[in-house]
């Protein structure tokens, strides 16, 4: 049986949709809560259509052949979405489906187990689903097939460029962490380089003052050293007790020892803009990105592993504050 073009689209979209259904429900499943799985918001899978058009087209002259349509759509499948998978990790530096967990896997992205089903799902496809689906498309009008593969088309098309767009927004988002993190740990060494020469210095000048001195550096460099694990506004707060101690320290000092309380005081500023820079990113277009990481809870970045994980963190994190304050404007 030959197919027109708008057919196969048709055919295209409805194994989309059938793949996003048999997804969402076993990941809600799993997961206890609704998941509106996939790449697109809409409910389609691509991955799933393209492999249902694969499996149809590699068992066009086979189809009485079960072993032979095992093969070739265990193949063709497999080979889709090793290409698939590998150009979106290359791309947007995610994998959106990680195999790692699997047995005979290969980076990932396919693994032996996924193979099979292909395998299974391409007789299944042949045998019992396509024929009724083969049935329906066939029966519509020509007309018909044209306007409703137009109108999915757009929808599809839209949803994909939003869904790019979002992707790679979290691809900037991990090369801005890993960047802001190298940036801050450099900054902070600074600081604490700097603090340490200036607290010599002050101490060989001013040795009757040394006890109190000594203690306020002991309380500002505690403080420094939080900034290591700190997050969020303790960032902040941390930044704000340090720039005390520093204006306590500048009334008795000199004017070169004013000079390098200001370069101690640029230092912590410039933590601060890093770290503003840092929120200002976590807030772009977040609603979308949270939605990106709860559809794709198993999701990871294997060049970006920790920012990965410290940005769905952020987000998740972001998306309940969202939630809570809608529920308190309600109540």
């Amino acid at each position: 049986m030959s197919y027109s073009f708008q057919q196969w689209l048709l055919f295209f979209y409805i194994y989309c949709f059938f793949g996003w259904c048999f997804e969402s429900t076993y990941v809600s499943i799993r997961k206890r809560r609704f998941v509106n799985r996939g790449f697109l918001h809409s409910p389609l899978l691509p991955i799933y259509g393209s492999g249902a058009v694969v499996m149809l087209l590699v068992t066009l002259h086979i189809r009485g052949h079960i072993v032979l349509m095992f093969l070739a759509g265990m193949v063709g499948a497999t080979a889709l979405e090793l290409v698939v998978g590998l150009a979106m990790e290359a791309i947007f530096k995610v994998k959106y489906w990680d195999y790692s967990n699997q047995r005979f896997n290969y980076k990932g992205v396919i693994c032996l187990s996924s193979s099979l089903c292909w395998g299974l799902f391409t007789i299944l496809l042949n045998t019992f689903i396509h024929k009724p689906v083969e049935e329906f498309v066939l029966a519509l009008p020509t007309v018909t097939v044209t306007v409703a593969v137009i109108v999915i088309s757009v929808i599809f098309l839209c949803d994909t460029v939003v869904s790019v767009k979002v992707a790679l927004g979290i691809r900037d988002m991990l090369d801005a962490k890993a960047r802001f993190q190298k940036e801050f740990a450099e900054v902070q060494a600074q600081l604490s380089e700097q603090a340490l020469e200036f607290r010599k210095n002050w101490l060989e000048k001013r040795e009757q003052a040394g006890e109190r001195i000594n203690m306020q550096f002991d309380t500002w460099g505690e403080r420094i050293a939080e900034l290591a694990g700190a997050a969020g506004s303790r960032i902040e707060t941390i930044l704000d007790v340090a720039n005390e101690r520093l204006n306590a320290l500048s009334k008795n000092a000199s004017e070169k020892e004013k000079e390098e309380i200001r370069i101690l005081s640029g230092l912590g500023e410039r933590l601060r803009k890093l770290k503003r820079e840092n929120d200002s990113q976590t807030e772009k277009m977040a609603y979308l990105k949270t939605k990106m990481f709860r559809r794709n809870p198993t999701a990871t970045s294997s060049r970006f592993k920790e920012e990965f994980s410290q940005i769905r963190e952020e987000q998740l994190r972001w998306y309940e504050r969202r939630r809570q304050d809608k529920k308190k404007k309600k109540s």
